[in-house]
């Protein structure tokens, strides 16, 4: 828990009993009302406690005010150790105390534990509180979510989240350090407190998320993804979702919806951090299935949609996706497309209210059922995207050209382009060949299945 007064109430053994009790006075607010401290030898091991009542009973046998506080101290005191589960804890407080030092392996006092604060809350301080968010695909529609677009223009975007994860583990600890281990960067930061968080690394990712919350209690933060960063599956904005959804947990009665949550994520990440982007990736994330998700002027709103489940298993059954070429700066490609995005420029316009026309039109055919024009029109919006952005290259030329030569009907690079992954639809007979030919040109398939959940947030013991 963190007792933030805890230096207050530690005596040397020496101090004289007259000082102890008029420290008494400042400090009982913060222990119960009752005049509480702990007191320690020379080496800062803890020797005993000590109360306003301990004292008063030696006084009336005649110890005198100037005598060191161990003479008046109770050596056979009640205490935590730093490793005792709730249970144990609540055991101790049965002993009818209201207020217990808690110590490290040395007997060194680390932190007081008060009955009033022994709630549900400090009990999670010895789990492990974990959350997990999948990835997105997003078929048509992007660009659209774009602040610079709708602010002026609605737009909307299709997705729907695959079973690809990033996932944060966090341990509360006893002290106000904040530790982050990225298990697939396979890299650590320390901080001594979060007002010491410093940024300027590949971790930053991870300190906006963590600042923009601002917990007030120190932790270990883990994290794992499934996918490299920087492949077009919405990974970071995954990533920055998990986070903030492991810390609200501690949040108890105030905890954010998913919308708060998909809007700090964006916040973490496009205006704290200045990364480029659209909103489409961290509202995907966060509520996760096959949506329609609309962005208008004010608000955003996600639609879920409910598509027949023979739909989505044929749908699946005629898709690929591979992994291709390294990995792409999304914010940087962003920043080149909206750089040169103007509300005079009739053809982008015309692009960008084609592609929203094409997504109604691609929501419409999975509703229907009718998977081969889906694919016709994932074609379509293909070309229009690489119409208004820098999403192709001459390696994503070839793949895809040689994808329709073997019989695809459509496809495209997901996320900004460039690089990363490549969605395929093609009637499975045409599978072998396109897998065949990808692998002659350096694609790997890659697995995948569709997940309605999204942010997904639990406990385990530690």
């Amino acid at each position: 828990m963190n007792f933030k007064y805890l230096k207050e109430i530690i005596f040397l053994d020496s101090l004289n009993v007259r000082s102890v009790l008029e420290k008494f006075n400042e400090t009982a607010l913060y222990t119960e009302h009752l005049g509480f401290g702990i007191v320690v030898d020379s080496e800062g091991i803890c020797v005993g406690v000590v109360t306003d009542g301990d004292i008063r009973r030696k006084i009336l046998k005649g110890m005198e005010l100037e005598e060191p506080v161990r003479h008046a101290m109770n050596e056979e005191y009640i205490f935590v150790d730093q490793n005792d589960n709730p249970h144990t804890i609540l055991r101790n407080f049965d002993k009818k105390v209201t207020v217990m030092p808690v110590l490290d392996n040395c007997k060194r006092p680390i932190d007081l534990y008060r009955l009033s604060d022994f709630k549900a809350s400090s009990r999670g301080d010895n789990r492990i509180i974990r959350a997990r968010v999948p990835v997105r695909i997003s078929y048509s529609g992007g660009g659209t979510d774009m602040s610079y677009y709708i602010n002026h223009f609605p737009g909307a975007v299709l997705s729907s989240t695959i079973t690809k994860y990033c996932t944060t583990s966090i341990m509360v600890r006893m002290d106000n350090k904040i530790n982050i281990l990225s298990k697939d960067l396979g890299l650590e930061y320390i901080a001594d407190s979060i007002e010491e968080i410093k940024f300027g690394d590949k971790l930053d990712l991870i300190k906006s998320a963590i600042k923009i919350m601002q917990p007030n209690f120190g932790f270990d933060l883990e994290t794992n993804s499934d996918i490299d960063a920087g492949t077009g599956l919405g990974g970071s904005s995954a990533m920055t979702v998990s986070i903030i959804g492991a810390l609200n947990q501690f949040r108890n009665e105030k905890r954010l919806d998913l919308y708060n949550i998909a809007d700090l994520a964006y916040q973490s990440e496009r205006i704290n951090l200045g990364i480029s982007g659209g909103w489409q990736d961290q509202y995907s994330t966060a509520f996760g299935g096959f949506n329609w998700i609309d962005f208008r002027k004010n608000e955003v709103l996600v639609n879920p949609l409910r598509i027949n489940r023979e739909i989505l298993l044929e749908l699946k059954y005629n898709l690929l996706l591979f992994r291709f070429g390294g990995s792409h700066d999304s914010g940087k490609i962003q920043a080149k497309n909206s750089s040169v995005f103007s509300l005079t420029d009739e053809e982008k316009l015309n692009n960008f209210a084609k592609m929203t026309k094409l997504a109604v039109e691609m929501k419409e055919a999975l509703l229907k059922g009718r998977v081969k024009k889906f694919g016709d029109l994932l074609n379509e919006s293909w070309q229009i995207k690489k119409a208004f952005s820098n999403a192709s290259n001459s390696n994503v030329d070839i793949l895809y050209s040689s994808a329709m030569k073997e019989g695809a009907l459509g496809g495209k690079v997901l996320g900004a382009g460039d690089a990363g992954y490549m969605l395929i639809y093609s009637s499975p007979k045409y599978h072998k060949a396109i897998k065949d030919k990808f692998a002659d040109l350096g694609a790997k398939l890659e697995a995948f299945d569709y997940t309605e959940a999204g942010l997904e947030v639990w406990s385990t013991e530690r």
